[in-house]
């Protein structure tokens, strides 16, 4: 919640290479902190998430976004139009269920 309050961010699950699970995140009141750490985000600010698979757009909140990565799908993370079924860390470490968080550097 630190880095998006930041700056834009890629937010991507540490397997395959399709696209699917690549988020470029942005807030949508771009209301960025001047130094990291200054501010985290809350949970119901919205952002606008696009995933690199096809480059569409959706916009959740905080919360939303989590759960999506953490759970998938289900009543806490809203409606998405994602092909992928989030759930980014399910197997844990050893079967490459990982969050990589960086900085958003657009060409």
């Amino acid at each position: 919640k630190k880095t998006m309050a930041f700056q834009p961010r890629v937010i991507k699950q540490n397997r395959g290479s399709s696209g699917e699970g690549i988020w470029i995140v942005k807030l949508k009141q771009n209301n960025y902190c001047s130094s990291y750490g200054k501010r985290s985000c809350d949970n119901q600010e919205v952002l606008i998430l696009m995933e690199a698979n096809d480059n569409h757009a959706e916009e959740h909140t905080v919360a939303e976004f989590v759960e999506f990565c953490v759970n998938g799908r289900n009543t806490k993370s809203g409606t998405w139009t994602s092909q992928g079924d989030g759930k980014y860390l399910e197997g844990g470490k050893a079967a490459g269920g990982q969050l990589v968080d960086q900085r958003f550097c657009p060409r």
